[in-house]
């Protein structure tokens, strides 16, 4: 895995990561997870395969979680999993942007104890306060660019 600035995920949240494998995605989603306190809520965006299950299941592995446990929850739309921290896990890829209201996301996105990861993040329809937006390019079959940024 290669970076193109100094800083690294375990001091900033804040980077761009190239990875050459789905392997070295969940690497750098776990390193990530490990530091986690609570309270962080990931926006995770990308093309359909561009691996942002893979990077969800390596925050969960951080956290103590099973990564088996996590997979695309398109069809609950919310899954919790307890570990060191809960994390909900979010796939908005069958809501029409912002129709999330009734979903009982703003209690969750509230919680300071908690890391909340969204895929298909731009469905939300907003950026909450402080969050984690985690773009994922497909480059080719195996390789990834991610773009890690928290927001205001």
């Amino acid at each position: 895995m290669s970076e193109k600035n100094s800083q690294t995920p375990d001091q900033s949240l804040s980077g761009t990561f190239t990875t050459n494998s789905a392997e070295e995605t969940y690497s750098l989603g776990k390193r990530i997870g490990e530091r986690l306190q609570g309270g962080e809520i990931f926006l995770l965006r990308g093309d359909l395969g561009a691996g942002k299950t893979v990077f969800a299941k390596g925050l969960a592995a951080g956290l103590g979680i099973d990564p088996a446990d996590v997979t695309s929850p398109s069809f609950t739309l919310i899954n919790i999993h307890e570990g060191r921290l809960r994390m909900y896990h979010i796939d908005l890829y069958r809501l029409d942007a912002g129709l999330h209201n009734g979903l009982g996301l703003e209690e969750i996105l509230d919680d300071d104890r908690a890391v909340i990861v969204v895929e298909w993040a731009e469905r939300l329809g907003f950026v909450p306060e402080g969050a984690i937006i985690a773009q994922i390019f497909h480059l080719s079959d195996e390789k990834r660019r991610i773009l890690i940024e928290r927001t205001n």
